[in-house]
């Protein structure tokens, strides 16, 4: 049996190195990159954004 040290006892890298990888999660990365590359989707500006989310909400 593998005993593991308590959460506690670790640090924040090894906390994340321990995290699981969700599958899913590499896929959209995967699309979101190639949408990039296609020109089919951009990045905002963090402001830009921001103003955008604000509009939609308010």
């Amino acid at each position: 049996m593998t005993a593991f040290p308590k959460l506690s006892e670790l640090t924040v890298s090894e906390k994340l190195q321990m995290m699981e990888s969700f599958v899913w999660h590499g896929e959209i990365l995967v699309q979101r990159e190639n949408a990039l590359r296609q020109g089919s989707d951009h990045f905002s500006a963090w402001d830009t954004a921001k103003a955008n989310i604000r509009k939609r909400v308010c």
